[in-house]
């Protein structure tokens, strides 16, 4: 999973996260703006700002659709 997360803070990639907001368990598609061992800042919408989620509430990771991590 944090291999995601750097892949997309790194390249600025979009990546698909199951993660728990508001108490629910929800997938999206996030840009990680941000990324330290306790949080993560993900930006789920273009017009709404960023979000800081922990690590522990982000369950798992992977490429969005159309992206195989190729360069």
């Amino acid at each position: 999973m944090e291999r995601f997360l750097r892949y997309s803070l790194e390249k600025g990639r979009k990546i698909r996260a199951m993660l728990m907001l508001n108490g629910q368990l929800q997938q999206r598609t996030v840009t990680v703006l941000a990324l330290t061992p306790e949080s993560a800042v993900l930006s789920i919408r273009a017009n709404k700002p960023p979000i800081t989620v922990p690590i522990t509430d982000i369950f798992s990771c992977d490429y969005a659709r159309g992206d195989h991590g190729e360069d």
